[in-house]
């Protein structure tokens, strides 16, 4: 089965991008693009591998693995922008709207990062809450 096929799939309960548990994610979702990118660490600043996915409404969620992807960037309102200098020429930033917080990812082949960017900002403008800058990658 794949995720670009429009899966649908039952959610758990999800937790935010801080570990706290957010009521709002659907129980039932779209996913539109799943698989490993690589996610540069917070603390460490080391590229860890995770499994990722895009919901439709404008998450991505992501964990460890497929089981425990939990963790969630509102994607809504948050700007895209294409990573560049020393992190190297594949991957990219993603900053939540109304957050100090900037995520960087890159996947592990170059032929993967136009899919994810495109899935990123289909799950952008599927929101309700979109805004007519919603999909604008720096």
């Amino acid at each position: 089965m794949r995720a670009e096929e429009g899966l649908r799939v039952m959610a758990s309960e999800a937790a935010t991008s801080n570990g706290t548990t957010d009521e709002t994610h659907p129980k039932e979702y779209d996913v539109w693009k799943e698989g490993w990118l690589f996610k540069k660490t917070h603390y460490t600043g080391r590229w860890k591998l995770m499994w990722f996915n895009v919901r439709e409404g404008g998450q991505l969620i992501y964990g460890c693995n497929e089981k425990s992807a939990e963790k969630a960037i509102n994607l809504v309102g948050a700007r895209v922008k294409m990573l560049d200098g020393c992190d190297g020429p594949l991957g990219w930033t993603i900053t939540p709207k109304d957050s100090k917080r900037t995520f960087k990812l890159r996947p592990a082949e170059a032929e993967e990062q136009q899919a994810w960017v495109t899935a990123i900002c289909e799950a952008q403008l599927s929101s309700e809450q979109h805004s007519a800058k919603a999909c604008v990658v720096q």
